[in-house]
């Protein structure tokens, strides 16, 4: 997609621009760019917002074939540009002017223009569910349905004279980036009415069951083998032996299970809406007085939708946080600090806590799925040499690519593992099958 003409949608009296920086993901592609405006700018239209930079985001259904992604991953990857347009028109909107609105007015970036138009690639059925969909036409690339294709986002620029991102995160920007994610959670805690909205426009998060390449579940088991294979030569700790030859399998009889008990309707108790794919690199920190007056700007919701508060949290400590920091009680004074912040946010709107039991079991619940992601998504390829080569990557998950933060992700899931196996058993479930 050519980007001036998305900025001179966004600002009309735009006459160029200077590419500051691209992103290229695998999903979508990014530019900070510096925008160039005519002489008399403020003449023309002066209520329209002319800033400096822009951050221009864009997904080309064109770019992508069936020969590069699986149609599993492919769908994905549209339905989160398809997910990040709706939240920024038809969700954030809402919750800005609910009452609610100081938790999170100031917390995402600006939107200035976002659209995305997907038609013959995507069915509308199943927005949140998205197993049963597939291309309105198997033919959808030859025949020309992905041409002029895609989304786009137009939004503020976060300066870098301001803010910051991160990975590995300190504790107390850890506990920052809880804070901010807690003013989300609370903002639309239990309003059946948005999230019945959210249910029905927008998915689940980026390591849901239910959004992932079935494959990857299939081959839990040998994702664990090989992982123990890859790396067995490092452990000193015994956490292999621990774990068991079995963990893959245990993973798999868990999933279902642990999706059933992490997704819920918006009438449940407990149901907000949660972020999807809350890592520190989505969050911008400030770093002078000005910044820190709005806070954390929480970036990249394409995988936003219901949820519990814990699947951001489970996720975010075990993302960025080093072990050290993680150990001796550690994690659980995040855990508790997260919870302690959005119930301070509930009781000033008047709605029931969180009851520590309940959060904790999410917790559990949560980490054990991300476990379960990662297993299947990553550490069935993952070495000694992988973890190398990323080690001073920012935007990759500290437990792929630090051998010390991989053993004690796996030492506390373990014992997450047990807790949940246990409870499922007590609840007369079938390991095997994961249903009653």
């Amino acid at each position: 997609m050519k980007i001036l003409p998305l900025l001179q949608q966004s600002f009309p009296t735009a006459t160029g621009y200077d590419n500051l920086t691209t992103v290229v993901q695998a999903n979508a592609e990014g530019h900070l760019v510096k925008v160039h405006y005519a002489e008399n700018w403020d003449v023309v239209d002066p209520l329209r917002p002319c800033p400096s930079t822009a951050f221009v985001k864009t997904v080309d259904a064109a770019q992508y074939s069936e020969e590069k992604k699986s149609w599993a991953d492919l769908r994905r990857t549209l339905m989160y540009c398809r997910t990040e347009v709706r939240f920024y028109t038809e969700i954030l909107p809402e919750l800005i002017s609910s009452s609610s609105s100081s938790l999170f007015a100031n917390a995402t970036p600006k939107i200035f223009l976002a659209e995305c138009d997907l038609d013959g690639l995507l069915l509308e059925q199943g927005a949140t569910d998205p197993s049963g969909e597939g291309p309105v036409d198997t033919d959808w690339k030859s025949n020309g349905n992905a041409d002029q294709k895609g989304g786009f986002l137009v939004m503020e620029g976060i300066s870098s004279d301001d803010y910051f991102q991160n990975s590995p995160i300190s504790v107390d920007q850890a506990k920052q980036t809880l804070a901010a994610i807690a003013g989300l959670h609370a903002a639309a805690w239990q309003d059946v009415k948005l999230l019945t909205k959210a249910e029905q426009r927008l998915s689940r998060g980026s390591y849901h069951l239910k959004t992932r390449n079935p494959k990857e579940l299939e081959g839990m088991s040998e994702a664990w083998t090989h992982f123990v294979n890859a790396f067995q030569h490092l452990d000193t700790t015994g956490i292999f032996q621990k774990c068991g030859a079995d963990f893959g399998l245990r993973i798999q009889n868990l999933a279902e299970y642990v999706c059933r008990h992490t997704s819920p309707s918006p009438t449940d108790q407990y149901a907000t809406i949660s972020h999807g794919d809350f890592k520190s690199m989505n969050c911008f920190l400030p770093k002078t007085e000005a910044s820190h007056e709005r806070g954390v700007v929480m970036v990249d919701f394409a995988s936003v939708g219901v949820g519990f508060g814990m699947q951001d949290v489970g996720m975010h400590i075990h993302h960025a946080v080093q072990p050290v920091d993680l150990a001796n009680g550690g994690e659980m004074r995040l855990v508790e600090h997260y919870l302690a912040v959005l119930n301070d946010h509930l009781n000033l709107r008047g709605l029931d806590y969180y009851p520590q039991e309940v959060a904790m079991r999410h917790y559990r619940l949560a980490v054990v799925d991300y476990f379960r992601f990662f297993l299947g998504r990553f550490w069935k390829s993952a070495t000694p040499a992988s973890f190398a080569k990323k080690a001073s990557s920012k935007n990759t998950a500290l437990i792929n690519r630090d051998v010390e933060a991989a053993f004690a992700f796996l030492d506390r899931v373990h014992d997450y593992v047990v807790k949940v196996e246990a409870e499922r058993a007590s609840s007369g479930v079938c390991a095997a099958s994961g249903t009653s």
